[in-house]
């Protein structure tokens, strides 16, 4: 009778000590996804800050996208729809800078990237 109930005891401790292993590690992947995310977030952000130098059109769409490209890739890299969501469309969004960087179509095209780029903090959050 008794290492039966030893054996129950022992059973119930294991169990417990494999519950709380599963839920440590099930809490250090959502500390890793949560650090992968915050670094992920700080690197598009940073290209997303692009700013074209009117002065030199063709550098400025070739940058644009270089950075659309890198920006592209964060997005396969994202476990978050939403982020992944918002790094696309900061990418669509640098892709389409006009050719023509008159004053209107830049500020035309800043205001919509602005959008693209708050959209791309907020999923940071």
């Amino acid at each position: 009778m008794r290492s039966r109930i030893a054996t129950t005891l022992t059973a119930a401790a294991l169990l417990g000590a494999l519950t709380a292993c599963a839920e440590l590690q099930e809490a250090a992947g959502t500390a890793g996804n949560a650090a992968d995310k915050a670094s992920l977030c700080v690197e598009a952000l940073e290209l997303a800050g692009f700013t074209p130098d009117a002065g030199d059109p063709q550098k400025a769409v070739d940058e644009a996208q270089q950075k659309a490209d890198e920006l592209t890739a964060l997005a396969e890299k994202a476990g978050d729809a939403t982020l992944s969501d918002a790094l696309n469309g900061m990418a669509t969004q640098l892709r389409e800078i006009p050719a023509n960087l008159d004053p209107q179509n830049l500020a035309d095209w800043t205001k919509q990237k602005l959008d693209a780029f708050n959209a791309l903090t907020q999923a940071c959050l």
